[in-house]
């Protein structure tokens, strides 16, 4: 092992590209750049590749950007072969630091550190159980996190949750989550909107989000049909996921399909946030979710559910609505009162984003814990 090298390999379970997977992507990309390569310091990307998928839009995304990343098989909820195929990887990259971004990534990780030694670290993107697979790993990753070296956590409810289940302080971390940043706040490109089938006097409200149940689309389709009746007015949802054909239903049953557009998982999304006029994220649940700094960096007004630390962001912003969660009467009213208000650019939201949400100072921030955990030799006995 090189004296002054310190190797890391993130490790994520995914399904698609979004937040915790673009967060991963975000880490490795920032750690690999000369500012902390130069110091010795190596970052790579390791998706397990589920469900049997033939692309892994993760490793995808991660190959384009050229940064070093490897991905893993993986068929059913224990393969051996990903096992082998991570102990492996720890062995030839001679990484010291395993870093698990999910429940899935959690297991794996604990089980190569018993033949490997490792410091374990895993960030806690969110607490979402919806489906019987997920809760299964959730209760596993529940019952690991006292064997991990270092628990990451984005938001301020999930470190009190960490608490209350007995985790002792000193392994708890908070570090807030980061996105690549745009270049000022771009205005919208006219050949974008005519892609997009925008009109120059629409008014667009946006929604970045995987389909499923905890990100609670379908009450946003319920509310914006009420709105969708002055003509004017568009809703424009990117991302995929297993409720796509029931929100595809509901549009057709809401009457509302010359105003909605699903987009599907768009890697151009610095191009499309221009075109909106106001961001929706009507959660059930979240962390800290990406899409709201996103939209903050783009100047965007939000409307979002007060849940995680959404409230903490938009206490930044000029233009920030929250709302009770589940509570489809208060989105209906906030939809209304935005699309009638003239178009409004947050300069206040843009320029904390910028100065508190670069990749730059999240990297550094995980760094202090990776060192941290090696320096003082921080690091959980095999058992």
């Amino acid at each position: 092992m090189n004296a002054g090298r310190l190797g890391i390999l993130q490790l994520r379970s995914s399904a698609g590209l979004y937040g915790a997977d673009r967060m991963a992507l975000t880490l490795n990309q920032a750690l690999n750049q000369p500012t902390f390569a130069n110091d010795g310091i190596h970052s790579r990307l390791l998706s397990i590749n589920n469900y049997r998928m033939t692309r892994q839009s993760l490793h995808d995304a991660a190959t384009r950007q050229g940064q070093p990343a490897m991905l893993l098989p993986c068929r059913g909820r224990l393969d051996h072969r990903t096992l082998g195929a991570l102990a492996t990887a720890i062995t030839v990259s001679q990484a010291q630091v395993l870093h698990a971004h999910d429940y899935k990534s959690a297991f794996y990780a604990w089980l190569a550190s018993r033949t490997r030694p490792v410091a374990l670290v895993a960030t806690l993107h969110g607490q979402v159980e919806t489906s019987r697979s997920l809760r299964f790993y959730h209760r596993l990753e529940l019952a690991l996190l006292r064997r991990f070296d270092a628990l990451v956590v984005v938001a301020d409810r999930q470190a009190e949750s960490l608490r209350h289940a007995g985790i002792a302080v000193e392994r708890i971390r908070q570090i807030d989550n980061a996105i690549p940043l745009p270049t000022g706040i771009p205005a919208a490109s006219p050949a974008v909107r005519r892609e997009l089938g925008l009109t120059d006097t629409d008014f667009v409200f946006g929604a970045v989000a995987r389909m499923s149940p905890e990100k609670n689309l379908s009450m946003l389709l319920d509310g914006f049909a009420s709105i969708a009746d002055n003509g004017r007015t568009k809703l424009l949802i990117a991302g995929d996921g297993p409720e796509r054909g029931m929100l595809e239903a509901r549009i057709e049953q809401l009457g509302i399909g010359t105003h909605v557009r699903l987009l599907g998982e768009r890697r151009d999304m610095q191009r499309v946030y221009p075109a909106f006029d106001c961001l929706v994220l009507p959660s059930l649940s979240e962390g800290m979710p990406l899409v709201v700094l996103e939209a903050m960096a783009h100047g965007l007004p939000v409307i979002a559910s007060r849940v995680g630390d959404v409230p903490r962001l938009l206490s930044h912003a000029d233009h920030g609505h929250l709302l009770p969660a589940g509570d489809a009467a208060a989105l209906r009213d906030a939809l209304r009162t935005v699309s009638e208000a003239p178009r409004l650019r947050d300069r206040r939201a843009s320029d904390y984003v910028f100065a508190s949400h670069s990749p730059e100072a999240m990297a550094a921030r995980y760094l202090d814990v990776y060192q941290s955990l090696l320096a003082h030799h921080d690091v959980r006995q095999s058992a």
